[in-house]
């Protein structure tokens, strides 16, 4: 098995698209990535498609959009972890050999009028905004959590996305935690600022062998993807399977264990988070699956200033949803995941962070973890 890099990354801002024009913002974004590589569509040998809405265009129909024919194209559906699933298979692939150069896009726009929301309950499913108040809730009773440190996690990444000109949410005045207090409520203890907009968007990413990286001269900082883990949901003691948005807890802290094991990259080591923080009570649950404090510390180290702006060098602990998370950066779906992997390479590449991790769940129930790395001069 050899190593995999992300060599190019690029992305629309994620808001409200008319339905129908998948294939123009398909066009945008996978050019974007591919400028930022330096390469063309000529130099691919796979195409990767990640649409996590049931009515966006599959992947062939995008892949002749761009005018990406005779070569893999495969579509990865797996809810709001379509992206980051996406990335797992172009991993799996480069890695084992297979391909040499992968273009992933992720693109959600409906063909019609509908919202992520009717999607998910037209299945069945609990609306999202009702579980996730429930954990706050649940949260609040097993743990002394305040509707204060949610507010204080939604207002850290508002702030965050002021400097993302792709968020979706931006604010011209710094947002406090009394301001998200303030705005709507949407299932209590959630408010309307604690929540994601979800929305439309496309993002891409080139992933490539170290040889096609050497081939092609490519002489930037690279970003080494060292491992990538996908877990399922397993049962447990009040879990039920059917109709579930996303799993127990648990299965988050399995897929960071893993990736860790696999990376060989320890959370200490880590500068940079992006989670599924599609509701402020989520984020809050992953500073400590994901191993970065333990068990009931997460609330005192986020009144004191942890896991935002300054967290690496006054505490030792990464930065999270440093483009604004889902709350305020939007979650469009399939581009999620490569919305963080696009911040990522950004903040490894451009910022001089060296190590950043990436985590979403999916519907159904999923989670995927994955460690990234700067590496510096030619394989």
């Amino acid at each position: 098995m050899r190593d995999v890099y992300v060599i190019g990354a690029g992305m629309i801002p994620n808001g409200r698209y008319a339905p129908g024009s998948a294939a123009e913002m398909t066009k945008q974004a996978a050019r974007a990535a591919l400028d930022d590589a330096g390469i063309e569509f000529s130099h691919l040998d796979a195409y990767i498609s990640a649409s996590g809405h049931p009515l966006t265009p599959r992947g062939v129909y995008l892949a002749k959009e761009l005018g990406v024919t005779g070569l893999a194209v495969i579509h990865v559906e797996h809810a709001s972890a379509t992206g980051l699933a996406a990335m797992h298979t172009a991993w799996m692939g480069v890695r084992s050999g297979q391909y040499e150069a992968v273009l992933v896009v992720g693109i959600d726009c409906p063909e019609r009028e509908q919202s992520v929301l009717e999607v998910i309950e037209g299945e069945g499913n609990l609306p999202a905004p009702a579980l996730f108040a429930m954990w706050a809730n649940r949260r609040m009773h097993d743990r002394g959590t305040t509707v204060e440190h949610l507010a204080k996690v939604a207002a850290k990444n508002w702030n965050y996305a002021r400097s993302n000109p792709f968020a979706a949410r931006r604010s011209k005045d710094v947002v406090t935690p009394e301001k998200v207090l303030a705005s709507r409520m949407v299932a209590p203890p959630l408010t309307s600022m604690m929540c994601t907009p979800w929305g439309e968007g496309a993002a891409a990413a080139v992933v490539c062998s170290p040889e096609f990286a050497d081939r092609i001269g490519y002489s930037r900082p690279r970003v080494a993807m060292r491992a990538s883990h996908l877990e399922s949901e397993t049962y447990g003691p009040g879990h039920v399977f059917q109709g579930s948005i996303v799993g127990p807890p648990a299965m988050s802290e399995a897929a960071a264990r893993a990736v860790v094991e696999k990376s060989g990259i320890a959370p200490a080591d880590v500068d940079v988070v992006q989670v599924h923080d599609a509701f402020a009570i989520e984020e809050l649950f992953y500073y400590e699956l994901l191993g970065f404090c333990d068990e009931g510390d997460a609330e005192a180290l986020l009144d004191k200033g942890a896991f935002g702006p300054g967290s690496r060098e006054r505490f030792g602990l990464p930065e999270f949803s440093t483009h604004g998370g889902l709350i305020a950066g939007g979650h469009p779906g399939g581009p999620t995941g490569l919305a963080q992997v696009h911040e990522t390479v950004r903040q490894l590449r451009d910022n001089n962070r060296r190590i950043g991790m990436c985590h979403m769940l999916g519907a159904g129930s999923v989670a995927l973890a994955q460690m990234y790395e700067r590496v510096d001069g030619r394989s």
